[in-house]
């Protein structure tokens, strides 16, 4: 009876990884698509095992910072300089406060929002003018727009004529609040992944932003959603992991 159920189990985990890799096949060809891996609001718990992970396993990555989480305290700001040691980890400005969480009042004064922004670029020294705005999937690239709500528009337009590409996300891998771990399974985020890619429902053909937070980091990395996640779409040779500084114009 025993050896039935480890029977059945490992039946069942051959079964997953066949189907996953029928999948990757068929929608694979020689087309390459671009997958920007994002990770909001760090420095915060979790962060401490981005490092040594994305250099491990030269994955790409950006980081969107909040200064004011860099500054909290000293394990938070020795978090910031592994971000900035590390090759693979691309850092961009994501506010000084994060609005702290009021979004509409934060918005509705242009100009104490972009100062916000500016001030955390410039503390931070963060050498790319790449932003995403705290609480808003707004995007500004060359001549292209998206907005998302109705406040936040005049900041993201300020940003753009300051020079600065505006970043927002075509999917986001949502998390609980209270433990960090994802909403969505490992399969189904994949596989909205590549049909986002495949059916181009996307900001940019080819290209897909996934929006992710440090606290889904808390788990050990081999052990987690997101190294499982990536296993997977590493099954696709033409998928390739970059930063945003990469995203095309």
């Amino acid at each position: 009876m025993i050896w039935n159920k480890k029977l059945m189990t490992l039946l069942s985990v051959f079964l997953l990884s066949f189907s996953t890799s029928l999948f990757a096949q068929k929608t694979s060809n020689s087309v390459k698509k671009y997958i920007y891996l994002t990770f909001d609001d760090g420095p915060l718990n979790g962060s401490e095992n981005i490092d040594e992970v994305f250099k491990n396993e030269k994955l790409k990555v950006t980081v969107f910072l909040v200064g004011e989480h860099v500054e909290k305290n000293k394990t938070m700001t020795d978090y910031f300089k592994y971000y900035e040691d590390n090759p693979y980890i691309e850092e961009c400005n994501h506010s000084w406060t994060h609005a702290n969480d009021q979004y509409k009042k934060f918005y509705s004064n242009e100009q104490t929002s972009v100062a916000d922004i500016l001030k955390n670029q410039s503390t931070l020294k963060l050498q790319d003018k790449i932003v995403r705005l705290p609480g808003r999937n707004m995007w500004r690239l060359d001549g292209k727009s998206k907005n998302d709500g109705a406040s936040g528009v005049q900041t993201a337009d300020g940003l753009a004529k300051l020079g600065y590409k505006v970043i927002g996300w075509d999917l986001e891998w949502a998390h609980h609040a209270k433990d960090g771990t994802p909403v969505q399974s490992v399969q189904a985020i994949y596989k909205q992944i590549v049909n986002q890619l495949e059916s181009n429902k996307t900001f940019t053909k080819n290209n897909i932003v996934v929006l992710i937070h440090d606290e889904m980091f808390q788990n050990k990395w081999e052990e987690s959603e997101l190294k499982q996640l990536v296993d997977l779409l590493r099954k696709h040779y033409n998928y390739i992991f970059e930063q945003i500084k990469f995203y095309p114009q």
